[in-house]
């Protein structure tokens, strides 16, 4: 066989290869019988909900057409796909910096994810259907998320990439780090931060020399990382800032009220000191792994957090974060019902609300028309004990449970 002819052969079996893993038309799917959970709310009866070309098409009382394949899901319930806020899906470790430097804007961690990962099978498995894997917490300043799908055709998977930066408060970025008080550095270790107060400083000095270049009247064109910076003053990036303990949410709130940020407090394991703080602050939270009885810079989590930010009307997302704890998501909002929470609260809190958070919510995290048709049905009451999966679909197709495709 000719040069030219191995090329078209393996150009035809890529176009083939290429519509096998999701480029072909699925027939119209309903699924009916279920009781169903939209978002919000709590579960209802009597709702059917079609597919079409991997969009949810209609919600209600539908009646399938004679070509639709029909689901038949009593004694089921249904849900959105399972939203996960803050992982290290994928990511050769928990805290997957570049650390040559303290500050790292510009750095993508879109470039580190291994899509083949187990990783994603596990949270698939137990319903998380889209995932925000960020950089670690070892940088002051991390780099850029990418939220994406936990399975399906490799092409779709990615949703968004580079809208949110990851900002360290506490301990956790001068770890491991000596001061360079005297002889020559021997690591890159040698250097600052080693405090909460390097930290701040190191913090403060990366976002005045962004508005430093912002307000001069000399433009020339800006490195990649002060764009970064630029983005997340203008409001454009999400700036998402680490903040277990008591004194470091306080100084998360005098941040942003400083530079004038939009943040969204990550980790907040301490909460429940600074409600009122957070209350007029109006800022959402993406809550520490509820199960976790340690976590990094001394904060002391207690079960009721959720609670508390509820009662005070505080929008917060629950997580599985970085290595804290290894329970499935779908656990971990069963551990704020054990604190308090109404069940509702605890699946709005790993579906639609997440996916608000992340700027996500005209994709996934509700069943609503003209959203991606990402849903599990479940055995059970998701937050009973013992149920699980029954079925997984993402974009309308079956990649877990009964008649996967």
């Amino acid at each position: 066989m000719n040069t030219q002819a191995q090329q078209w052969l393996l150009s035809g079996l890529f176009a083939t290869l290429l519509c096998a893993s999701g480029g072909a038309q699925e027939k119209p799917i309903v699924i009916q019988g279920a009781q169903v959970f939209t978002g919000e709310g709590g579960f209802t009866k009597g709702i059917s909900v079609r597919i079409v070309d991997g969009k949810i098409q209609a919600v209600g009382k539908v009646e399938p057409l004679p070509s639709d394949q029909v689901i038949d899901a009593s004694g089921l319930f249904l849900t959105p796909g399972l939203v996960d806020a803050n992982t290290a899906l994928g990511l050769p470790s928990d805290q997957e910096n570049e650390q040559s430097e303290e500050v790292t804007p510009a750095i993508q961690v879109k470039d580190a994810i291994d899509l083949k990962s187990p990783a994603f099978r596990f949270a698939l498995e137990n319903g998380v259907t889209t995932a925000c894997v960020s950089p670690g917490g070892y940088n002051v300043i991390g780099g850029l998320d990418a939220i994406l799908k936990t399975g399906g055709p490799l092409q779709e998977r990615l949703l968004k990439s580079g809208s949110g930066l990851r900002v360290t408060l506490g301990t956790l970025p001068g770890y491991g780090n000596r001061p360079p008080r005297w002889g020559k550095p021997t690591s890159l270790y040698n250097r600052r931060p080693t405090t909460r107060m390097g930290t701040i400083w190191e913090i403060r000095r990366a976002f005045y020399k962004a508005m430093k270049y912002r307000d001069t009247k000399v433009r020339r064109e800006p490195d990649r990382g002060t764009k970064v910076l630029l983005g997340t003053l203008q409001g454009k990036i999400r700036c998402r800032m680490t903040a277990r303990a008591d004194q470091d949410i306080r100084t998360a709130l005098r941040l942003a009220r400083e530079f004038g940020l939009k943040i969204v407090i990550d980790g907040a394991s301490e909460a429940y000191f600074a409600l009122d703080q957070l209350e007029k602050a109006g800022f959402p939270v993406l809550l520490t792994a509820p199960s976790a009885s340690l976590v990094p810079d001394g904060a002391t989590p207690h079960l009721d957090t959720a609670t508390l930010l509820a009662k005070k009307g505080i929008r917060f997302a629950i997580q599985t974060g970085r290595g804290i704890t290894r329970l499935p998501l779908i656990q971990e909002a069963a551990f704020t019902v054990r604190g308090g929470l109404s069940r509702e609260q605890a699946l709005a809190a790993v579906t639609s609300v997440p996916a608000d958070i992340l700027g996500i919510a005209d994709r996934v995290g509700s069943i609503k028309k003209g959203l991606d048709a990402d849903l599990v049905l479940w055995s059970g009451h998701p937050l009973s004990l013992g149920s699980h999966p029954v079925r997984v679909l993402i974009s309308g197709r079956t990649v877990q449970g009964e008649a996967k495709r």
